[in-house]
């Protein structure tokens, strides 16, 4: 009876550390994981400061009659449209899709961005360009 106490303590010693070490490791990814989420928060509160800040440079523009042209308007909005899709696409990613399915996400982005640049450069042949034309939208200044 003494060796099955003896060996019973010793099983349950083991047992009982292994499940310490698991606690500690599920603690520590708990407290990583809030870290990552505040981080991530701090990001998206930047993104939302820069939508505010560029509202209202808009509407002080816009007030003051800075904006000679329609097409003014439209660039400033355009820059401050696509910061409103980017913290759009990073709420989502968070909280709809896993990891993995955003890094094929991203593959399959790339990969069609590398197709249609391919497909612009057998297009479009050197000699076919005139002086006047140019690849860039022109300023908005």
């Amino acid at each position: 009876m003494a060796t099955f106490t003896f060996w019973w303590s010793i099983i349950s010693t083991i047992i009982s550390l292994i499940l310490m070490y698991v606690a500690i490791w599920q603690y520590l990814e708990g407290k990583n994981a809030k870290k990552r989420q505040k981080a991530q928060v701090k990001i998206w509160m930047q993104d939302a400061l820069g939508i505010s800040e560029g509202l209202k440079i808009v509407l002080t523009n816009g007030l003051t009659d800075k904006f000679s042209t329609p097409r003014d308007v439209a660039n400033a909005i355009w820059g401050i449209q696509s910061s409103a899709f980017a913290l759009y696409q990073s709420l989502y990613e968070e909280r709809c899709i896993t990891e993995e399915e955003y890094i094929e996400r991203q593959k399959k982005i790339f990969e069609r961005l590398e197709e249609r640049h391919e497909q612009q450069d057998q297009s479009i042949a050197p000699d076919t360009i005139s002086p006047n034309q140019t690849h860039v939208p022109p300023s908005s200044s």
